[in-house]
């Protein structure tokens, strides 16, 4: 019996330090697994970071480019001097407050023409179905037999 114990003992020993090098060498493996996943985190972030600054580089370098394009696209289209210049904007935002004044005046009249016409047939309409309601009801017809 004490032989059976011993063997039994010395078993569930041998199993114990089994699953304990079996836990250390998991959590070892999770340890250097985790380690990795950092890394990678690491290194997507700094890739990130490097495509971040270069799109950034890239816009701004297409806005001054074409800022620039556009600057020269209107100082080749206007040649004229500064003064004559000034007065042909003062003249055309002049013209175009008038013609923004008349276009306004117009759609106010075109509504105001709208509602007329409108509140007219509402009148036409309440005044027919009045004398609707006052004529006498029609007077039932003799039955024939």
């Amino acid at each position: 019996m004490a032989l059976e114990s011993d063997t039994l003992a010395d078993t569930a020993r041998r199993f114990s330090e089994a699953i304990r090098a079996e836990r250390q060498s998991t959590l070892e493996a999770l340890a250097a697994e985790r380690q990795a996943v950092l890394e990678i985190i690491q290194a997507l972030k700094q890739e990130t970071f490097r495509r971040r600054k270069t799109a950034t580089g890239r816009f701004v370098f297409g806005m001054l480019l074409g800022a620039s394009a556009g600057a020269l696209t209107v100082y080749f289209a206007n040649q004229r001097a500064g003064e004559e210049t000034r007065l042909g904007l003062t003249a055309r935002a002049e013209t175009g407050r008038a013609t923004l004044a008349r276009r306004f005046k117009q759609a106010l009249d075109a509504g105001r023409l709208a509602a007329q016409s409108r509140e007219e047939e509402l009148w036409e309409r309440y005044r027919r179905r009045v004398s609707e309601a006052l004529q006498p009801p029609p007077e039932p017809e003799e039955p024939l037999f």
